[in-house]
């Protein structure tokens, strides 16, 4: 509806290196007119997690391209393997300044019936997306606020168990 044209970078794999993007391609893929880019970090379905070498690379493009803002889908950031790290895209660099994170507490807590989610940015970005927010969306459903109300003090991000889930406290 606002006239918008998608372009992909695909990612592409091999026995070696596994799911990996080109920042070639990237790069001569975004243009002085791209307004946004979407970063599925920790990705949905292959379950690459960027390392943070490749969400540096990212930045480093993104400085070409001072009007791009970044949407990161983070909300599997709780499943990592085999050692992998999560770095959220917004701490690199500037990138605060132009990432827009969301997260789901239905991916969270395994209940993705809840449909609900958050969004953490600068308060810039915010007060965009709560303007355009208020007009899409009447409001999440009442038992679904009251359990993630109850729910998400009781994570504890920093201290994940062995399977990669986070840990809960009592």
């Amino acid at each position: 509806m606002a006239g918008g044209i998608l372009k992909t970078v695909p990612l592409t794999v091999n026995a070696q290196k596994g799911w990996s993007f080109d920042p070639d391609q990237l790069r001569k893929t975004l243009t002085k007119k791209t307004k946004l880019m979407i970063l599925n970090n920790p990705h949905n379905p292959t379950g690459k997690l960027f390392t943070r070498d490749e969400l540096q690379t990212i930045t480093d493009i993104l400085k070409d391209f001072p009007d791009c803002m970044v949407l990161a889908d983070e909300v599997y950031d709780f499943l990592t393997y085999d050692g992998g790290e999560h770095v959220r895209f917004a701490t690199l660099g500037d990138n605060w300044n132009r990432t827009i994170t969301v997260y789901s507490g239905g991916k969270l807590f395994n209940a993705t019936g809840w449909k609900i989610g958050w969004a953490i940015a600068h308060p810039k970005l915010l007060r965009l997306g709560g303007i355009i927010n208020s007009g899409l969306f009447y409001c999440v459903n009442h038992p679904g606020q009251i359990a993630m109300s109850k729910a998400l003090p009781l994570v504890e991000k920093e201290n994940l168990d062995g399977d990669g889930k986070p840990s809960f406290v009592a």
